[in-house]
C-alpha cells in the first residue's frame, strides 16, 4: 500500500487534485535540493574531504596547517568536465523544414527580441551540471516572451501535464509555490491549461537557491552531513483564483514551460562525485606526506639526564642550577645555526623520506579514468597528455557525440519555446510551423582548412550552398554576404560607366582641340561664310 501524501495546502486533499499534485512536485524539488548543493559546491571547487580526515590530538599550529591542506586540494575537474560540453553549444538560427534554405526570420527575430543567445547559454550550463535546465514562455513580452527558470526552483512531471514553481520574496516574508497544469479530453487532445499559486509566510527560504547569496548555505549543505535538510511546511494556502491566460500554450499542446536534460536527467559529472572525491583525497595525502618531509621529525635517544649536574656546562656559565630539571624542548631547538650539547652516547635520528610516485602514478590513472567515464578528452584534464593529430580526433569522438546529442534535445525545447513565443505574439499559424535550429560545427576547420575547401567547389555548388557548408556561415551572414556582393557589383558598373563618360568626353576634348590648332573652327564647309560674300552682299 503506498504512503499516503499529506498536502501542503491546508484543507486541499482531494485524490488527484491540484493540493496533491502540486505537494508531489514540491517533494520532489525538495529532495532533490541538497544533490542540487553538491553538484554546485564541486562545480565551484568548493568540495572539502571528511573533516574527520583532519588529526584532532595535535596542537593549534598543525591542526590550522592541516585544515589549509583541505582548503587547498580540490581540483575542480568538475567544471571542466561541464565547460567542455557547454562551450561547444552554439546555435546559429533556425530554418523552416519545408524549405532547408529557407531562414525563418520570425523565429530568429523572437529568438533575438527574448534575449535568447545569453539565456541558452545559461540553459545549456543548468543542464550540463544539474542535468536539466527550465524556460517558461509569457503571455505578455514584458520583459520578454521567453524567461530562464532555474533548476533549483522548478519541477515539470514525468508526463509533462504539470509542473511547479517556487518563488521567494524576502521582502514580504513570503514564499509561493505556482502549479501549473493542463487539461486533456478523451482523445488526449488539450482542452485546458491553467495555473494556481499557493503562499506561506515564512521567516527565511526553504529552498536553497544558486544565488551568489546562498553560496555559503549551499556549500555547508554540501560538505556537512550534520547540517539539517531543506523542508516545507504544510501551511500553504491558495492565493487567489485560477490563471486561464495560456491560450497559446492550449494552441500548442503543452505547458508553457519547457524542460532541456540530459540523456539521464543528471549532471555530466554527477555520477562521478565519488571518484572526483577520491582524486581530491589523494591530493590531501600527498600534501601531508610533503609537509612532513619538508619538516621532519627528528628524535634523540640515549641515557639523557633529569636534572642539571653541578658539572654541566650550562650550570658553569649561569644558564641553569643544580638540581634544576632539564628542559629539552629548549635545548634542542630548530635553527640554521643551531647547536646541540648532547650527553655522552646520545645519539640522533630523523625521519625518513616517503616516496610519492605511487600516489602521483594512481592519481593520474584515476582522471585517465574520469576522463573515460565522462567522455571527456583527457588532453582537457591533463593538458600534458601528448599524441598525434589522428589519436585527438578519436579522442574526442566522445565529446562531439554528446555534443551533438545534446544539440537534437535543445532542438525540440528551443523550437516548441519559439512556437509559443510566436503564437503569443499574434501568430496565428505559428504553432504549425517546422523549423529546426541550426547549429555551428562542434569543431570548426581552420580558416586555411575552410578556404581550400570552398576553393574546390568554387563553380560547382551554388554560391550559399558552399558558404553554407564550408565556410559554416549563418544565414544572416550569407544574406550581408550578397548584400556586398551586390553592392560591389553596382559599384563596379557605376564606375565603368563613369569611366566610358570620361573617355568620350575627352575624345570631344581631343577633337575640338585639334580643330583649333590647325585654323578651321570645327564647321562644315556648307555652313562657312567668307569675308568676300559679306563685302559682295552689302
Amino acid at each position: 500500500m503506498a504512503n499516503k501524501v499529506n498536502s501542503l495546502v491546508s484543507g486541499d486533499e482531494e485524490p488527484g487534485g491540484d493540493g496533491l499534485i502540486l505537494t508531489r512536485l514540491a517533494t520532489r524539488l525538495q529532495n532533490r535540493n541538497p544533490q542540487l548543493c553538491t553538484l554546485k559546491t564541486f562545480y565551484d571547487g568548493r568540495e572539502t574531504i571528511p573533516t574527520k580526515s583532519v588529526p584532532k590530538n595535535m596542537d593549534v599550529t598543525s591542526t590550522s596547517v592541516y585544515k589549509r591542506f583541505v582548503d587547498m586540494c580540490p581540483m575542480n575537474l568538475a567544471s571542466t568536465i561541464a565547460n567542455a560540453v557547454i562551450t561547444s553549444q552554439h546555435p546559429t538560427g533556425f530554418r523552416l523544414v519545408s524549405d532547408k534554405t529557407m531562414r525563418s526570420t520570425d523565429a530568429d527575430d523572437m529568438w533575438n527580441r527574448s534575449g535568447m543567445n545569453v539565456r541558452a547559454l545559461n540553459m545549456f550550463m543548468d543542464a550540463a551540471i544539474y542535468g536539466c535546465s527550465y524556460a517558461q514562455v509569457w503571455p505578455k513580452a514584458n520583459p520578454s516572451y521567453i524567461s530562464r527558470l532555474s533548476p533549483w526552483t522548478t519541477c515539470l512531471s514525468d508526463d509533462k501535464d504539470s509542473a511547479v514553481v517556487y518563488g521567494f520574496d524576502e521582502d514580504a516574508g513570503v514564499e509561493y509555490l505556482t502549479l501549473y497544469r493542463l487539461v486533456r479530453d478523451d482523445d488526449g487532445v488539450v482542452q485546458r491549461v491553467y495555473s494556481r499559486t499557493a503562499k506561506q509566510e515564512v521567516e527565511s527560504r526553504t529552498l536553497y537557491s544558486d544565488s551568489v547569496d546562498d553560496e555559503d548555505s549551499v556549500y555547508s549543505l554540501a560538505n556537512d552531513d550534520t547540517v539539517k535538510r531543506p523542508r516545507f511546511k504544510a501551511q500553504f494556502e491558495w492565493d487567489g483564483g485560477v490563471n486561464d491566460d495560456w491560450d497559446f500554450a492550449v494552441k500548442c499542446g503543452c505547458l508553457p514551460i519547457v524542460r532541456y536534460q540530459t540523456p539521464t536527467g543528471k549532471g555530466w559529472f554527477e555520477s562521478s562525485l565519488r571518484t572526483l572525491g577520491a582524486i581530491d583525497q589523494q591530493r590531501y595525502q600527498r600534501f601531508c606526506i610533503q609537509e612532513m618531509q619538508a619538516f621532519k621529525q627528528r628524535w634523540i635517544s640515549g641515557d639523557l639526564p633529569e636534572y642539571y649536574k653541578e658539572s654541566d656546562p650550562a650550570v658553569k656559565y649561569g644558564d641553569a642550577q643544580a638540581g634544576q630539571k632539564v628542559d629539552y624542548s629548549t635545548l634542542f631547538q630548530m635553527g640554521p645555526a643551531a647547536l646541540w650539547l648532547m650527553p655522552k652516547g646520545a645519539t640522533v635520528g630523523e625521519s625518513g623520506t616517503t616516496d610519492i610516485t605511487p600516489i602521483l602514478t594512481a592519481a593520474s590513472q584515476d582522471i585517465k579514468q574520469l576522463a573515460g567515464a565522462t567522455g571527456t578528452p583527457l588532453s582537457i584534464l591533463s593538458p600534458d597528455v601528448a599524441g598525434s593529430a589522428e589519436g585527438a580526433k578519436l579522442t574526442t569522438r566522445m565529446l562531439r557525440l554528446k555534443v551533438q546529442d545534446m544539440n537534437m534535445r535543445a532542438n525540440d525545447a528551443f523550437v516548441l519555446l519559439l512556437k509559443m513565443a510566436l503564437t503569443a505574439d499574434g501568430g496565428s499559424d505559428a504553432y504549425e510551423e517546422r523549423f529546426e535550429t541550426t547549429w555551428e560545427p562542434v569543431e570548426l576547420p581552420s580558416e586555411l582548412e575552410q578556404t581550400q575547401a570552398f576553393a574546390n567547389v568554387a563553380g560547382r555548388l551554388p554560391l550559399k550552398t558552399a558558404a553554407r557548408r564550408y565556410l559554416h556561415m549563418t544565414e544572416t551572414e550569407i544574406a550581408e554576404m550578397v548584400q556586398d556582393a551586390q553592392d560591389t557589383s553596382f559599384s563596379t558598373v557605376l564606375a565603368q560607366q563613369q569611366s566610358s563618360l570620361a573617355d568620350s568626353s575627352k575624345t570631344v576634348d581631343d577633337a575640338m582641340g585639334a580643330s583649333y590648332l590647325d585654323g578651321s573652327d570645327g564647321l562644315t564647309g556648307d555652313t562657312a561664310v567668307d569675308d568676300g560674300d559679306v563685302s559682295d552682299g552689302l
